[in-house]
């Protein structure tokens, strides 16, 4: 099946960084793999095949360096299945080698807006409950001005991503306080206004959890 809206640079993907799994080049793999398939859409990147078919050909050495490396026995069969097929969305989005790395930066361009991608990337897959809350939890990427406002806040309030523990506070705050509220129709001020108090209760909460612990 073609697809002649979506271009693919096979060397680009043939060439990712097998060095290392540190998010730093995490964030430059997602980078070339968005890169290297122009007029790629969320809907054509849902479809399994196309990732089935990159993981096994274009990018065989990187997907076997990365999620092969170590394994032996039934632990391999497992690997091959989660990383190199797409069976549905949360598959290609979450676990095939390939696919995850397009979804990452798919969400972290929404999630930048008009600004810095590479910078937007680099906060969203900082820590794994990062991306949880952006790339598989699509609640948060499909409320852009929310996405938004999230990541300025986190580069505002170092704080918030400093340990998973106080992401998760901020997350209790954001998810209990922020039900209901229309964010697409608030300024962006508006936003950032909401977060910001939302980011002092939470550390409020964090502290006095600390203190009582």
């Amino acid at each position: 099946i073609e697809v002649s809206s979506v271009s693919l640079d096979g060397a680009a993907i043939a060439d990712l960084d097998m060095s290392s799994t540190k998010p730093e080049i995490e964030v430059q793999n997602s980078l070339k793999v968005f890169e290297a398939l122009s007029g790629m859409t969320p809907a054509i990147a849902r479809e399994g095949r196309i990732w089935t078919r990159l993981t096994h050909v274009e990018g065989l050495e990187y997907s076997r360096a990365r999620w092969l490396s170590g394994a032996s026995g039934d632990a391999i069969d497992k690997a091959v299945l989660d990383h190199f097929f797409g069976t549905g969305l949360t598959s290609v989005r979450d676990d095939n080698a390939l696919g995850r790395l397009w979804w990452n930066a798919r969400v972290a361009k929404i999630a930048a807006g008009s600004g810095d991608l590479e910078q937007t990337l680099s906060m969203i897959l900082k820590r794994a409950d990062i991306r949880l809350n952006f790339v598989e939890r699509s609640r948060t990427a499909s409320r852009p001005k929310l996405a938004q406002g999230m990541i300025r806040i986190m580069n505002a309030e170092p704080w918030i991503t400093s340990e998973e523990a106080s992401f998760r506070h901020f997350m209790k705050v954001l998810n209990r306080n922020g039900g209901g509220i229309l964010f697409e129709v608030m300024s962006e001020s508006e936003v950032d206004k909401f977060l910001a108090d939302t980011a002092a209760l939470a550390m409020q909460q964090a502290e006095r959890e600390w203190k009582a612990a």
